[in-house]
């Protein structure tokens, strides 16, 4: 309502300001836009349904982590920590370290062993960078991955001094190389190293420590192979190595060496220092992995962790758009929906699905809803991507057997799906507004078109009815309509009526005025020079009593002309009451037979129980005098004048007759306007047409009607009145 009228005032300001002339399409067409309220309160609320849409994630997230915790519960041997072991009494340089893991995501092909990144350009995300102290002089990355019953490993060094292997030297330590530290599934603990003469194919060389810390090369693992290649800011190194020879223990380290002469060890990088316990190792199990792509829904990651944080098992991903391909296939139908997709892609905020994921690559989940879940405590979490582009759920849940919880399952999700429902609702309401806002202008405007026709045509031919000189020529023709153009169109004809009437009557008048007038006037005249010519006081006595005659004649004409103005002033000012219609025709009758002796008055009435109206008695009285007076002017001698009282569908109604002369058929439907008299030849009295037309005043005040019809079979003519009961 507030919209409606701060449009409307907008309206009047533009069109006072500006003089504009609004058609009725025009405002009917600013006044839709009104509908526009509808859907910008939808999108208010689609906006404020965000909050329910997260609950409800979380809700369901958390639900979703309980059920693979509870399926993990049978497999809590995935859970058993990596529990420190040594060798020759806790040497910490032979054990494995628990506070350094590491997690190998599983690819989905093959790596080509060239020493090329090409492979490994789809997993740039699940890299790590290892800077040494002098970072632009020697650094690397390094990717892990494993395919099927390979372990793949690529190291990206940066080193501004290369140093090769010297030909047919024995020592693998005098240079550039790759140190390779594991514990197999025996339990032994292994050292390999790498180191090349040049560029190109490499094997490992498993060495042994003396007590001289000196290393010897023990034999070649030609089932550790590899490519070694230069590149602009140093070499890449590409490795194999069969997973049947890792356990649960590996490290790896890049050693460098910058003097060619004396080929001293500068430095050796790795996540570790090479003298602290090896770092954890998980491969990923293809039977708990399959286990948990069928636990969980696509567009989300699950985490398997234990007590230590550590990753044991991930699943899922999260740049999943989550949509099905039935629902892409529907999408994707007809050029049309291509084009909407198009354009509400350019209007709605759409999913990121390449944002950054600083989780990717990583081997230790932490934070405090997995410490939460650790701790025994289920516990949701929302955190923001790097990029600012998608915020992500985490919902985790402990692993508990015995009462004590081993470890937690975190499922994550981003907002993406929350955006999509938003979207598809913001896309139906536009949709539908868009819709319903067409469909209401074309019904406005077609209604305001036929408003308009109906306007224009009823001005047409109002303007069409009156001439210039100002002539009422013709009345346009009434219409059917019941609304209020119909009402207006129906008022209009019934005033051009009256005013056509009004105007017939000022025509008539002066005609009629000077034929009534011309006789007594041509009297007086007559006699007056008459007068003026005789000088017998008998003659002269005579002329001035003609001359008085006419006078007097003239003052009845003024009289009657004044009487029906003097009727119009008295029924505004008149009051009704009960008026018992019989008893008061009765009592008139009475009296024109005493006025009439020479003429029979015949009263008839059906007995009727009431025969009371809503009246004026000296009106009715009147008005029926003027009905008796032309009755008797017009009848034949010896017959009687009737006046007959009846009901008719429970109205009243007042018949006068008389026998004579018919009613000519051209003066029927005029017999009760202003001055017309069917009179033909003239008596004493002046006669201007104005009895009937009285009647009629008075009948229309007391809400009747009145008609004149000859009699059936014979000459005469009936005046019927119809009264509503009171």
């Amino acid at each position: 309502m507030i919209a409606l009228v701060l449009l409307k005032l907008f309206m009047v300001w533009v069109i006072a300001g500006l003089k504009i002339r609004i058609t009725i399409r025009s405002k009917l067409l600013i006044i839709s836009a009104v509908l526009f309220v509808v859907p910008w309160i939808g999108v208010q609320y689609i906006q404020d349904m965000e909050n329910f849409l997260r609950i409800n994630q979380e809700e369901n997230l958390l639900g979703k982590a309980q059920i693979v915790a509870a399926v993990l519960q049978g497999q809590s041997e995935i859970f058993k920590s990596r529990e420190n072991s040594a060798i020759n009494g806790g040497d910490s340089k032979n054990s494995v370290n628990n506070s350094s893991h590491v997690y190998v995501r599983p690819i989905k092909r093959a790596i080509q062993l060239d020493g090329y990144m090409d492979d490994w350009l789809d997993y740039d995300g699940k890299s790590k960078l290892i800077k040494s102290e002098n970072p632009l002089s020697f650094q690397y990355k390094y990717y892990l991955a494993s395919y099927k019953k390979y372990l793949y490993m690529v190291l990206e060094v940066k080193d501004d001094q290369l140093v090769y292997r010297k030909a047919n030297s024995l020592s693998l330590d005098k240079n550039d190389h790759v140190i390779i530290k594991l514990r197999n599934k025996e339990g032994e603990f292994k050292t390999y190293f790498i180191a090349t003469e040049s560029p190109g194919w490499i094997n490992a060389h498993r060495m042994e420590r003396y007590q001289s810390d000196e290393w010897v090369s023990k034999a070649p693992e030609l089932r550790i192979k590899g490519e070694w290649q230069e590149t602009p800011d140093g070499y890449n190194v590409e490795i194999r190595v069969p997973l049947s020879l890792i356990g649960d223990g590996f490290s790896f380290f890049v050693a460098d060496v910058d003097d060619e002469r004396n080929r001293g060890l500068v430095e050796v990088l790795g996540e570790s220092k090479i003298t602290e316990a090896l770092g954890s190792i998980i491969i990923p199990s293809p039977k708990i992995e399959e286990m948990l792509k069928r636990i969980v829904r696509p567009a989300s990651r699950t985490w398997v962790i234990d007590q230590k944080y550590r990753v044991l098992a991930v699943a899922g991903n999260i740049r999943e758009n989550g949509v099905s391909k039935n629902e892409i296939a529907e999408k994707e139908e007809g050029v049309l929906s291509k084009v909407v997709s198009v354009i509400y892609g350019l209007l709605l905020k759409q999913p990121a699905h390449n944002f950054k994921d600083e989780l990717s690559s990583v081997s230790y989940l932490r934070g405090s809803v997995v410490q939460s879940a650790l701790e025994g405590e289920p516990s949701t979490s929302w955190r923001d991507t790097p990029d600012k582009q998608v915020r992500i759920i985490t919902a985790s849940y402990p692993v508990v057997v015995n009462g004590e919880p081993i470890g937690a399952i975190a499922i994550e999700e981003t907002s993406n799906a929350i955006l999509i429902l938003q979207n598809r609702a913001m896309e139906i309401l536009i949709n539908l507004s868009v819709l319903t806002f067409l469909i209401t202008v074309i019904v406005l405007l077609s209604y305001a078109t036929r408003l308009s026709v109906r306007i224009r045509r009823l001005r047409d031919e109002t303007e069409q009815a009156i001439t210039t000189e100002g002539r009422i020529e013709k009345t346009f023709k009434i219409t059917k309509s019941t609304d209020e153009i119909g009402d207006l169109s129906r008022s209009f004809s019934g005033m051009l009526s009256r005013l056509a009437e009004y105007n017939r009557y000022l025509e008539t008048m002066a005609g009629k005025l000077s034929h009534e007038l011309r006789t007594p006037i041509t009297v007086v005249r007559s006699s007056l020079e008459n007068l003026q010519m005789t000088e017998s006081d008998e003659a002269r006595s005579v002329y001035i009593q003609r001359a008085s005659e006419g006078m007097g004649r003239l003052s009845d004409i003024l009289t009657r002309m004044s009487e029906a103005t003097r009727l119009e002033q008295t029924l505004q000012s008149e009051t009704m009451q009960d008026v018992d219609l019989c008893e008061l025709t009765e009592s008139c009758v009475a009296g024109y037979r005493m006025a009439y002796p020479d003429v029979d008055f015949v009263m008839e009435s059906d007995s009727i129980q009431q025969c009371y109206i809503s009246g004026v008695p000296e009106l009715l009285a009147q008005m029926l005098d003027k009905l008796v007076s032309n009755a008797v002017d017009f009848h034949i001698e010896s017959t009687p004048v009737t006046l007959k009282v009846n009901m008719y569908k429970n109205r009243i109604q007042l018949s006068v007759v008389n026998k004579g002369e018919n009613l000519p058929d051209s003066m029927r439907e005029n017999l009760f306007e202003s001055m017309v008299s069917v009179r033909s030849k003239r008596g004493d009295r002046p006669h201007l047409g104005l009895g009937l037309y009285i009647v009629r005043m008075i009948v229309e005040f007391h809400r009747g009607s009145v008609q004149a019809v000859n009699l059936e079979g014979e000459s005469g003519v009936m005046v019927l009145l119809d009264f509503p009961l009171r």
